[in-house]
């Protein structure tokens, strides 16, 4: 199987981390869970960083990766989030080399 690995950072203003993790549970929780391009999504909340959000987002390809990009609920979320964020994240992208199945 081939796949589109993305990694993410964002780096939230200092105590609105929680008013970023509202805005994703309500806009992209749910366009993610509807989406059947995303194979696995990980949202995580570091404790010794309190002002950082990663995730890990595999996808079936990278075209598909591009086009929940232009999804209303991405530019819906980017909108929305972007008051509690320092700036634009941290994205690194790749192709998954391997996968354990």
């Amino acid at each position: 199987m081939t796949a589109h690995a993305v990694f993410i950072t964002h780096q939230t203003r200092v105590g609105r981390r929680a008013d970023a993790e509202g805005v994703w549970n309500e806009i992209m929780k749910p366009a993610i869970q509807a989406n059947p391009d995303h194979l696995v999504y990980v949202y995580t909340l570091p404790e010794d960083e309190p002002e950082v959000i990663r995730a890990f987002q595999l996808y079936r390809t990278s075209e598909a990766a591009a086009a929940f990009l232009r999804t209303p609920e991405y530019i819906a979320y980017s909108t929305a989030v972007e008051p509690f964020l320092e700036g634009p994240p941290n994205v690194v992208a790749a192709p998954a080399a391997w996968m354990k199945e």
